[in-house]
């Protein structure tokens, strides 16, 4: 127990004594919700990482892994793949824009009434949720290691997670987030290498685990297999984190570049947790529940000395996750509702206490959903799937098509939101995930209204995209 405890308290010092050392410096509401737009090369690149790299990434992968083999990585693959296009594509636009939130383009765009509904699904229903996810993840770590019951590992998580984000906001999290990134890389490479020649070797893995594990789909069905990677690709091109890093960076080129290198080193990495879970199937009961497949084997398999440092990785990884959701809710409520709605007038001492009071609203909300909802890949597949819809033809629309009118937007989302819903109520009908009849209903509504009605006076009659060279790059 004392090797635990000892890399537990270790890595927890490094890691505040990094963010309190960047936090010091935050003064404005700039500084903690954006880094006053002048983050490096290594910050954005880490906080990207480590951002993907949450529960689902390490758990819910390691447990997938031990279900289904790699299927699931090449189920996912369309995060990466619509990230790097978002990217590639967008972040001219976004810099240039200097964006504090996704809804800030909404508003910009389309008007003030269109960015609300967007800050509240971003803050309230992806953010929150996801934040729960790491709390979750961090409960089933410490469950198996420590004997922590599990409503307990729940408390303990968004204790550190809170007092972490509090410190400094943006450049905080953004550099320890970094930091983080090396332990996460070393501790996950290290495990694969150690853990395949723990149960036999490659060669033994290979005879003894069934083929299918090794094959592209695996043994999923079909269907299965294409919701999920038409649930994991749209979302992630209007994904808010990676927009938020690339209009925090100092530069165009800073923030893409950082983005890109972040999400391929995501994608690359992420097959390290699936062959983990394959490689636990030699010796874990079939029965083992998948959330907790990697702390068992890591405790099972490993001197604490070893496996210390791989629960560290795995920490790292979950209170990184954590804070990148809690900073991003919390600039929704700060920037989007209380500034945009409630007190417009806001000083920047005012803006700056309520983007931390926006932390805690967060964090109470992460720990209910945490503890009504236990499995780590529904947290994670509902609550992206509700913000995909909503959010995808709006954000193509505002880039690539002037005659986009406010009441197209509203139509799109709200009709969008009320159809994936209740298509999840009734059942999934032929078998298809919400997101696909959401995306349908949410691009027809949002250009047939468009054709049926006038611009407002407030929107800003543009197609950003098309229109990027006419914007100076931002300083």
């Amino acid at each position: 127990m004392g090797w635990w405890i000892g890399w537990l308290v270790g890595y927890l010092a490094l890691v505040f004594a990094v963010g309190i050392y960047v936090g010091h410096k935050v003064k404005t509401s700039e500084q903690y919700l954006m880094g006053g737009f002048n983050l490096g090369f290594f910050p954005i690149m880490g906080t990207i990482f480590a951002t993907f790299a949450g529960a689902a990434y390490v758990l819910g992968a390691t447990g997938k892994g031990f279900q289904f083999g790699i299927s699931w990585g090449f189920m996912t693959s369309p995060c990466a793949i619509f990230s790097l296009l978002g990217i590639f594509l967008f972040g001219a636009v976004i810099r240039r824009l200097k964006l504090y939130t996704l809804p800030d383009l909404f508003v910009r765009r389309f008007g003030k009434a269109s960015g609300l509904i967007p800050a509240l699904i971003i803050g309230i229903v992806y953010m929150a949720p996801t934040l729960a996810m790491q709390l979750v993840g961090i409960a089933a770590l410490l469950q198996p290691i420590f004997g922590i019951p599990f409503a307990w590992g729940i408390l303990i998580g968004i204790v550190v997670c809170t007092i972490f984000t509090l410190i400094g906001g943006l450049p905080s999290v953004a550099w320890t987030d970094a930091v983080q990134t090396l332990i996460i890389v070393a501790g996950l490479g290290t495990l694969l290498v150690v853990g395949v020649q723990y149960t036999g070797g490659w060669s033994q893995m290979f005879a003894n685990v069934p083929h299918h594990f090794f094959t592209p789909r695996g043994n999923m069905p079909a269907s299965q297999f294409i919701n999920f990677a038409i649930i994991f690709g749209p979302f992630y091109m209007v994904w808010q984190t990676t927009w938020q890093r690339i209009s925090a960076a100092k530069t165009e080129k800073v923030g893409m570049s950082a983005c890109a290198t972040g999400v391929v080193l995501c994608f690359i990495m992420g097959f390290a947790p699936m062959i983990v879970g394959i490689a636990a199937t030699q010796f874990l009961p079939a029965d083992t529940a998948p959330d907790l497949v990697y702390g068992t084997f890591m405790t099972k398999a490993f001197h604490p000395a070893l496996g210390g440092f791989f629960m560290v990785a795995l920490f790292a990884a979950l209170v990184t996750g954590a804070s990148s959701w809690m900073i991003s809710g919390a600039t929704n409520l700060s920037k989007d509702i209380y500034k945009g709605w409630i007190k417009p007038k806001a000083s920047d001492k005012e803006l700056l206490l309520y983007s931390r009071y926006s932390v805690l609203i967060i964090a109470l909300i992460g720990v209910g959903v945490a503890f009504l909802i236990k499995d780590i890949i529904t947290i994670y597949t509902y609550a992206l799937s509700l913000s995909a819809v909503t959010l995808f033809f709006p954000v193509i629309a505002a880039m690539f098509w002037r005659r986009a009118t406010k009441a197209g937007a509203l139509t799109s989302i709200f009709g969008a939101l009320i159809f994936a819903i209740a298509w999840n109520i009734a059942g999934k009908p032929f078998g298809l995930h919400e997101v696909i009849p959401g995306l349908a209903v949410s691009f027809v509504l949002m250009v047939i209204v468009s054709l049926l009605t006038s611009h407002s006076p407030e929107e800003e009659v543009s197609a950003y995209w098309i229109d990027r060279n006419k914007r100076e790059p931002a300083p």
